[in-house]
């Protein structure tokens, strides 16, 4: 079955968004109706539900081919039909915000943790968790919303423009790679604003600033989102993406582009990508079922299959790239990261992008 991403009306209609998501415009090799990766241990078996109808609206700070996969899978089990709007957390929370009085979505997905904390803190986030949920990594289990998958963030080289391979985050200050590294824009990109609040919990704001300082003195570039900052490192306009998403890097990888993965060796950030249901949802019984099967071992193959970390630790990833227990974590927790992130994008923005 093939689906189209659609751009919904709404308060935010001039957003140019179609097809846009969080990860590159690298095209992912296709995935098979039966994913590609070994099946999952232990039993998370999913049944659809009877008597389900209608449609469901999902915002969706994804790949394109994920949430098409996921659709796709869902609709043909249940008859119940889903509409997508893709594109980054950014936009993705922007329209959110200016909707509250007319929402339009049933389930939210976002690449980043601390809007989602915040969403169901004011509320917004109807107080349900996914099937499986016991068995889902204990870190991405929230009070109303659940990472369903991940993105290790990562050192993405160009071997063809870099001077050498980097192995850590303050290799990055050395002139040798002068005016060559580029980073998503916080602002936009929820995953690198997550990053920041990270390193600010392990080594303190004096000694995280410090760093910046030095990448900054040294020409890094702060623009877009992932994606347009891996298309840029592809090109060989920059030689290194600090903090950019595997899957998109794996992505490149897989489709032959000369790009290594590198994570860092004092540590990174797994991003969960939290899932939630709008208490406003129009259609939540069909709005669970599908969350439920996001967590499922179908759901969950799909993910790994598309480069992502799966939550349920019984799918394994991808072969050749690397699982949540084997990264190296900088000391964070997503709690901290909820707490802080918004404030510290800010006070890094006034820092550096002012």
């Amino acid at each position: 079955m093939h689906r189209t991403t659609k751009l919904l009306t709404g308060a935010a209609v001039g957003l140019l968004a179609l097809g846009l998501t969080a990860c590159g415009s690298v095209t992912p090799e296709p995935v098979s109706d039966n994913a590609d990766v070994p099946a999952a241990s232990g039993d998370l078996a999913w049944t659809a539900p009877e008597g389900l109808s209608g449609s469901v609206t999902v915002y969706a700070a994804n790949p394109a081919g994920l949430n098409d996969q996921l659709a796709d899978a869902f609709t043909e089990a249940t008859g119940v039909q889903v509409e997508i709007y893709g594109d980054t957390t950014g936009k993705i929370t922007a329209r959110l915000d200016a909707e509250w009085d007319n929402p339009q979505a049933d389930i939210v997905y976002l690449a980043s943790w601390a809007p989602a904390a915040k969403y169901a803190a004011d509320g917004r986030v109807l107080d349900y968790a996914p099937a499986n949920v016991d068995s889902v990594i204990t870190d991405w289990r929230g009070d109303g919303f659940t990472g369903r998958d991940g993105s290790a963030l990562t050192l993405v080289v160009n071997t063809n423009a870099a001077p050498e391979i980097p192995a850590d985050w303050a290799d990055l200050t050395d002139p040798k790679y002068q005016d060559q590294v580029l980073m998503p824009d916080p602002r936009e990109s929820g995953t690198s604003a997550d990053l920041i609040a990270a390193m600010v919990s392990a080594w303190g704001k004096d000694a995280t600033w410090e760093l910046f300082d030095k990448l900054f003195a040294n020409g890094l570039a702060v623009q877009g989102a992932n994606g347009p900052a891996l298309d840029d490192v592809v090109a060989g306009s920059h030689a290194v993406v600090m903090g950019g998403v595997d899957y998109s890097a794996y992505d490149a990888v897989q489709a032959g582009e000369a790009i290594q993965v590198v994570l860092p060796s004092s540590g990174t950030t797994v991003s969960p990508r939290p899932v939630f249901i709008l208490t406003d949802s129009k259609n939540p019984e069909a709005a669970k079922a599908f969350v439920d099967f996001m967590f499922s071992a179908k759901g969950q193959a799909l993910s790994a299959a598309n480069n992502m970390i799966p939550a349920q630790p019984s799918v394994p990833v991808k072969t050749g790239n690397v699982p949540f227990d084997q990264v190296t974590f900088l000391d964070y927790s997503l709690v901290e990261i909820a707490e802080t992130g918004p404030a510290l994008v800010d006070e890094f923005a006034s820092r550096y992008l002012a």
